[in-house]
């Protein structure tokens, strides 16, 4: 604006100039015989006068115009200079020393400024209530004891956690603690890891964490579709280890690669250094490989966070993912439960002993489907336990109580599957579920146990703040276990559950 009236100041000077020259001539071609001052010269002069002081004018602004484009150059200059110094890391601590930042953010997060350390806090709370209608008789306990139903409040999973990095964003850590019910409301440690990413394709993992085995204990227990894991996953999941996980993704985050190297399966309380009376490892490790391949969809890993459509993928989305283990256990205090047919007595029943002196062999496949608010996960998965002691002292648990001293196999499966229903105002809220599978040996004589189930969820804000109930009919529980809202060997169990989830 300022250079627009220099400009307009300059063209108004100089057409002045031009009509008084024009002036000048006229009155010098009348006058030139005069000898007197005529009024006409008398007016010629006082141009003259006019023009000299436009001339002086006009040096005046010719002299504003050079400084104000020196002026305008001197802001870009200055910020040039800026940029410089805060590009030296000296300058800019010894300017602004970090500080802490904090807010929330899908967690309560503590910063620094320079995002070299990292602090997230949350917590996950599974308020369960629970009808267990379970059969008045069982084979394996106590047969000729009529038992009743139970009924009744737990706080299932209490699970505050510690994650972020520190030093670099390529240094994360994460550190969980279990309060939950199954370990009685004291405190113990859930995870507890840290991990360097040498590059996306390449990172290890130190210290406690679940193990790359079956989807479903792949997936948090804040993202379950029904309130619980199927029945397969209760018998064939691999649990938690100390150990090492090397792992990457791959070809723009479609692969994902996990080897996991562990003192055994289901070990995390196993300790390395004991009395030889308590001795809880043996020289084996036990060595965990998962591949996940995310063929269909636009964004990679999202499919694998939630057994639910909550993206509501717009285009199908499809991930197939293939694990293995194997564990050698020589003396691992029989950290997995081991189902078996009692076969010499109560026949059809089943019974359950350690994996202590069985070599293990698992793999098993498995899928997720996404489309549009439908959602599809399924997965198969084969067990081979040979008793390696069956012939030598120390004989193994599972050979003195079968008889056996091949190799023998069991399998199973289960296929879940969900769809957020076209409700108006509660899109992508309300869900209805259903699963079934079950668990069985491969020798065609050989019974199996069976699930069936069904749900409602209501999404009040994601798996954030979500009320869950569903209804599972179970024949013939082939494990003993507290999780899973199922507890006998052999119960045959119609179980009702209803569960408010809250995470902040």
């Amino acid at each position: 604006m300022r250079r627009r009236l220099l400009g307009s100041s300059l063209g108004i000077s100089l057409g002045i100039l031009l009509v008084a020259g024009l002036l000048s001539q006229s009155a010098l071609a009348q006058g030139s015989n005069s000898t007197e001052f005529s009024p006409d010269e008398q007016r010629l002069a006082e141009l003259r006068a006019a023009i000299a002081a436009q001339q002086d004018r006009i040096g005046v602004l010719e002299q504003q115009v050079a400084a104000t484009g020196a002026q305008d150059e001197r802001p870009e200059l200055i910020r040039e200079q800026i940029r410089s110094l805060l590009s030296e890391q000296e300058f800019r601590e010894s300017l602004a020393p970090a500080m802490l930042q904090a807010g929330y953010d899908g967690g309560f997060f503590i910063r620094s400024s320079d995002d070299l350390f990292l602090m997230k806090v949350k917590t996950c709370m599974q308020f369960r209530w629970t009808h267990y209608g379970t059969s008045s008789r069982n084979k394996y306990r106590s047969p000729r004891l009529e038992r009743d139903d139970r009924t009744g409040f737990d706080i299932q999973r209490l699970r505050p956690s510690f994650r972020g990095h520190v030093y670099s964003p390529d240094l994360t850590y994460e550190i969980q603690l279990d309060m939950s019910s199954d370990g009685g409301y004291d405190a113990t440690a859930y995870y507890g890891y840290v991990n360097y990413r040498f590059a996306e394709e390449f990172q290890v993992m130190l210290g406690l964490f679940k193990l790359a085995g079956t989807r479903g204990q792949m997936i948090s227990s804040g993202s379950f579709q029904f309130v619980d894991l199927p029945l397969t996953d209760e018998v064939f999941q691999l649990g938690r280890g100390v150990g090492v996980r090397f792992w990457g993704r791959m070809f723009d985050k479609r692969l994902r690669w996990y080897v996991d190297v562990v003192n055994s399966l289901r070990g995390q309380n196993n300790r390395t250094i004991t009395t030889d009376e308590a001795r809880e490892l043996d020289n084996h490790p036990a060595i965990v490989t998962r591949l996940l391949w995310h063929v269909l969809g636009d964004k990679p890993g999202s499919t694998w966070r939630s057994q639910s459509d909550m993206p509501m993928h717009e285009t199908p989305a499809l991930e197939l993912g293939v694990h293995y283990a194997f564990n050698d256990d020589a003396g691992d205090a029989g950290t997995l439960r081991i189902p078996f047919r009692r076969n010499s007595v109560m026949p059809g029943a089943y019974g359950v002993t350690t994996s202590n002196g069985l070599q293990i062999h698992q793999l098993g496949t498995d899928l997720a489907f996404r489309w549009q608010g439908f959602s599809v996960n399924a997965e198969y998965i084969w067990r081979f336990v040979d008793p390696r002691r069956a012939n030598r002292t120390p004989f193994t648990p599972y050979t003195l109580l079968t008889g056996i001293g091949d190799t023998e196999n069991y399998h199973g499966g289960y296929m879940q599957m969900g769809y957020f229903l076209p409700i108006p105002g509660l899109e992508n809220q309300v869900e209805v579920v259903g699963r079934f599978g079950g668990v069985a040996g491969v020798d065609p004589g050989n019974e199996g146990s069976w699930e069936y189930g069904g749900g409602l969820n209501y999404y009040v804000k994601g798996h954030d703040v979500k009320l869950q109930a569903d209804m599972v009919k179970v024949y013939e529980w082939p494990n003993r276990t507290a999780s899973g809202s199922l507890a006998n060997c052999n119960d045959d169990a119609l179980v009702f559950r209803v569960q408010l989830q809250v995470q902040f």
